[in-house]
């Protein structure tokens, strides 16, 4: 349960409800709760959206492999909320549970990986 109101569209100032405008053109027509929470402080919600808009865009790096990006983030950092939301988006790109499955596997072997090599303190370069 969110430690804050949720504003609805319908509630939200004209501030909010121009960058909710922006949210629903990127996520066709929904307004994902976070962004609900965050838009208890207008500016930073406005700020943020812009942000994650010019970040998420394609340029050297394409947006599925950004979305796996952010899928793998979320997972380390355990947010329910975001694991679920870039899991969609992850469906969206054509990934199957096997292929996101395949993806937390990946992410669980370079964890344990860096692990081990934080604990015994491997350098880089080799000595």
């Amino acid at each position: 349960m969110p430690i804050f109101k949720l504003i609805e569209e319908l509630d939200a100032k004209p501030e909010v409800q121009e960058t909710y405008a922006k949210v629903k053109a990127r996520y066709g027509g929904a307004i994902p709760a976070v962004y609900k929470a965050f838009a208890n402080d207008p500016a930073y919600l406005a700020s943020l959206n812009d942000h994650i808009a010019r970040v998420m865009a394609p340029r050297k790096i394409d947006a599925k492999a950004k979305e796996i990006i952010a899928f793998v983030v979320a997972s380390m950092n355990g947010c329910d909320f975001c694991s679920h939301a870039h899991a969609a988006g992850l469906r969206r790109f054509g990934l199957d549970d096997e292929a996101i499955a395949e993806v937390l596997g990946v992410t669980a072997l370079w964890s344990e990986v860096t692990r081990f090599n934080i604990g015994a303190r491997v350098s880089w370069p080799q000595d």
